[in-house]
């Protein structure tokens, strides 16, 4: 066998794993693409300047709106070191490709710079540290939403490995990657919008431009395993994978209106993320979960641009995919 039929038997999963990593001719495509991005998109966070929020958060904040800052901080910080672990444990150890294997390296490799910036922001701005970082001990419910992602989490690992588990799995990673951060993005926006806690609000940009990759990344993986595992696809498999995205969704809502009690309407966040499900959906070229539902902050879409550069990698839906390529948006 050369070295080319070697690589044209690599698949994302169950393919051969030669701990080689010649990858050239890419099977993959997409994977390097994503690096690239990846690679131009390298900050770091302590290059932000946390000064002008301290006195902010101690002088300007309502309790209120201090409380949304906290709670915000306390649970993004904790699903980035969830995701951290299970990149490395849970999706990472199935995964033959070479080329993606090199993604989520470096993806385990961002999640740990984003429990960097926010232990940053805690130790630079919080007046209890301590208690950012174990509200998961005393908030009921932020106990109960880490549960519930660190058990769908390992479920890949529960009894035998099959590729409709790491379908499911792809699709769990879709929901945390582009739902389960987002109405805690919603609050530093918020307020910085206002113009309260503007540089906690420029290290969030900088974490969700990075998610933003991440959430591309698992598009990709689906795609893949469409083209190389068809046989999941059927209809028990999109039954299942709504359900994972509706708990996912009734799950952020409910911390998002614990978290913003008193600053941010409920309504408002119930219809921003239906509205993101609904955009999250439309990339894997589904039907709409919440049809009807209309976006009720449109201007966060710029407003976390950085530097006014939007980012570009979901213009539009996936057209077209084939073999060794990757997704074009249209």
């Amino acid at each position: 066998m050369n070295i080319i039929e070697l690589i044209n038997r690599r698949r994302l999963i169950q393919g051969p794993k030669d701990k080689l990593m010649c990858v050239s001719p890419l099977k993959h495509k997409w994977a390097w693409t994503m690096l690239d991005a990846m690679e131009e998109n390298t900050w770091f966070p302590k290059s932000i300047a946390m000064n002008d929020d301290i006195l902010c958060y101690r002088e300007r904040l309502t309790p209120a709106k201090r409380g949304m800052y906290d709670k915000a901080l306390a649970f993004l910080s904790n699903l980035d070191g969830i995701q951290f672990n299970n990149l490395i444990t849970n999706i990472g150890s199935h995964i033959t490709s070479p080329e993606v294997s090199m993604v989520l390296a470096r993806q385990a490799y961002e999640e740990a710079n984003h429990v960097r910036a926010y232990s940053t922001m805690t130790e630079a701005i919080s007046l209890e540290p301590h208690k950012i970082y174990g509200m998961y001990l005393t908030d009921e419910i932020l106990a109960k939403k880490n549960a519930t992602i660190m058990q769908s989490s390992d479920a890949l690992m529960q009894g035998e490995f099959t590729p409709k588990k790491f379908a499911y799995a792809v699709i769990g990673n879709i929901c945390l990657e582009g739902i389960f951060f987002y109405s805690g993005f919603l609050d530093f926006y918020w307020l910085a919008k206002e113009g309260e806690m503007i540089r906690s609000a420029d290290q969030i940009k900088y974490i969700q431009r990075d998610e933003e990759t991440h959430l591309a990344a698992f598009v990709h993986m689906y795609f893949t395993l469409q083209q190389e595992n068809p046989e999941i696809f059927d209809a028990d498999f999109y039954a299942e994978a709504e359900k994972i995205f509706r708990a996912s969704v009734e799950l952020e809502i409910a911390w998002g209106k614990h978290t913003s009690h008193g600053v941010i309407s409920d309504e408002i966040i119930d219809n921003y993320i239906k509205h993101l499900a609904n955009k999250r959906t439309a990339l894997l070229g589904w039907d709409a979960l919440y049809p009807g539902v209309r976006n009720p902050v449109p201007w966060v879409d710029k407003f976390s641009a950085i530097n006014g550069v939007e980012t570009n990698f979901f213009e539009g839906k996936p057209t077209d995919y084939q073999a060794g390529g990757g997704l074009e948006w249209d």
